[in-house]
């Protein structure tokens, strides 16, 4: 029997257990966010934590060795204990946990540290805005306060949303589900405020949020291919919104052709079309090809 016969019917007979479970225990991972933080004023050794940063910036261009991305990663962490407030730094952490998941482990229990760690990182820079915080140290949700946050403030948003999305497909529909408003606000918030970050990133998103999305969790195969076609316009480089474009837009719509052609797409694609991106580009490149040799598989 073909894949997509078997992964039908598992789909179902999951979905229908899962729901069962959602309904009666309302579960799922559960995470610390890092909002709430109390907050921390140092004394800032101004000169150590710029050399810090120009080590970590430098290991950071050698990002494709995982080694170098590591230590990285170890070099931001140390500018944030000097200076808790370098909203810069913070947002390049939740950026390089992201990618070192991504593209440097396999590991799931990894990845989700990763992914984990790349969202509270960007929540502590959401957390610098004084509005924001002070609204959701009042009670309400985080989603709903993005519109405290200022167009200065999408790196820390954009980069809560990839890692978080990460962490809660790792952890399982339930915990997808649980965090599936907060996903979905966020995606919005970016695309409202600029569409055009990181290569059409809110619209990127979006799309991919309406074509996962079961039909009673808002899912929307028009919608989803509205927001794919408007990223592909804003930067047709992007690999990875071919790859998301496939995999879940074409996918579910079960349209073989399209799928074959955005992945060969991808495939064909000079990583180094947009500067400065050739390892994230290589990354999702890698995974256009092993969805590519899988087409056979997961189409009738």
């Amino acid at each position: 029997m073909k894949m997509k016969k078997n992964m039908v019917i598992f789909s179902i007979a999951a979905m229908a257990v899962l729901l069962v479970f959602v309904s009666l225990s309302g579960c799922g991972a559960r995470r610390e966010s890092a909002y709430l933080k109390p907050d921390t004023i140092k004394v800032v050794d101004k000169e150590n934590v710029n050399e810090l940063i120009k080590k970590a910036d430098a290991y950071y261009e050698k990002r494709a060795e995982a080694i170098s991305m590591r230590e990285a990663i170890e070099n931001y962490k140390q500018v944030v204990k000097l200076d808790p407030s370098n909203k810069d730094v913070l947002q390049k952490l939740g950026i390089a946990c992201y990618w070192y998941a991504a593209g440097h482990l396999t590991d799931k229990d990894a990845q989700c540290k990763y992914y984990n760690n790349g969202a509270q990182y960007g929540e502590m820079a959401m957390a610098l805005n004084p509005a924001f915080k002070a609204r959701v140290a009042a009670g309400e949700k985080d989603y709903e306060c993005l519109d405290s946050l200022g167009k200065e403030d999408i790196a820390s948003v954009y980069w809560v949303f990839a890692n978080l999305g990460r962490w809660s497909s790792l952890k399982g529909f339930t915990t997808i589900l649980k965090n599936k408003n907060k996903l979905k606000a966020i995606a919005d918030w970016v695309a409202r405020t600029d569409e055009n970050y990181y290569h059409g990133a809110g619209h990127r998103v979006l799309g991919t949020y309406y074509a996962k999305a079961p039909s009673f969790a808002g899912g929307d195969l028009n919608k989803s291919k509205t927001h794919f076609e408007r990223s592909l316009e804003i930067s047709d480089d992007y690999i990875g919104t071919k790859v998301l474009m496939a995999e879940f837009y074409a996918f579910k719509k079960q349209d073989k052709e399209l799928f074959i052609k955005l992945l060969t797409d991808a495939v064909n694609k000079d990583v180094s079309s947009i500067p400065d991106l050739e390892f994230e580009q290589s990354v999702d490149q890698k995974k256009a090809k092993e969805l590519l040799a899988n087409a056979d598989d997961m189409f009738e």
